[in-house]
């Protein structure tokens, strides 16, 4: 849920200072959802080797992208008051 919220967002190129972790997580989830559209029987999941940590460092890494966009949008709300209308989903 957290990969498909921060997507859109870093795929236009917004917060070029995270774009670069970002990549990474996205290149590991789309490989590892490559692989489930491949062969969607959950026993296949098995075969990949350290799924539950790499699952683990994904959601750290999608954690820590999303505080750096929570507090960009809060440093520009800051600035901008009339930010503090536009939630943090839009």
């Amino acid at each position: 849920r957290k990969w498909v919220y921060l997507e859109p967002i870093f795929a236009r190129g917004a917060m070029p200072n995270e774009q670069p972790r970002f990549a990474r997580v996205d290149e590991e989830f789309t490989s590892i959802m490559q692989g489930v559209a491949d062969d969607p029987r959950v026993f296949s999941l098995l075969r990949v080797s350290n799924l539950p940590e790499t699952l683990s460092a994904i959601l750290d890494q999608l954690e820590r992208c999303q505080k750096a966009l929570s507090d960009f949008l809060e440093q520009k709300r800051q600035s901008f008051p009339r930010f503090y209308f536009i939630g943090d989903d839009n």
